[in-house]
């Protein structure tokens, strides 16, 4: 059932009169014992050759040549707007996000910072 107010809508079906109800289910508990045993998922398929095993399928892991560099910038990027290392700042509730933001300096807006990317 869902409520009245989505709509009221029952999924089943209902049994009329209220006497073959024993005899439907018994119906249905023969089907569910049938397809339970040998179910039928609408896809037919034979196996043609047997899968190889984990290992034969395997691929061995490969090391990637990187090296990783860090120079900092991200932190001058992150201070480009002012402010010091450490400096606590204040942090607001923005409506147009629906989270909370640390305070934009005066005269920027979040619409500017999504245009910067």
């Amino acid at each position: 059932h869902t409520t009245h107010r989505s709509g009221g809508y029952i999924l089943g079906f209902r049994v009329d009169p209220a006497e073959k109800l024993k005899e439907v289910f018994t119906e249905i508990e023969g089907l569910h014992k049938v397809f339970s045993a040998n179910p039928i998922f609408g896809v037919e398929f034979s196996v043609e050759e047997r899968a190889g095993s984990l290992s034969s399928v395997s691929v061995p892991r490969e090391t990637d040549d990187v090296e990783i560099v860090n120079d900092g910038e991200a932190f001058k990027a992150y201070y480009a707007f002012g402010g010091e290392p450490g400096e606590k700042r204040e942090v607001v509730f923005c409506p147009e996000l629906g989270l909370a933001i640390e305070k934009l300096p005066e005269g920027v807006t979040i619409e500017q910072l999504w245009n910067i990317v």
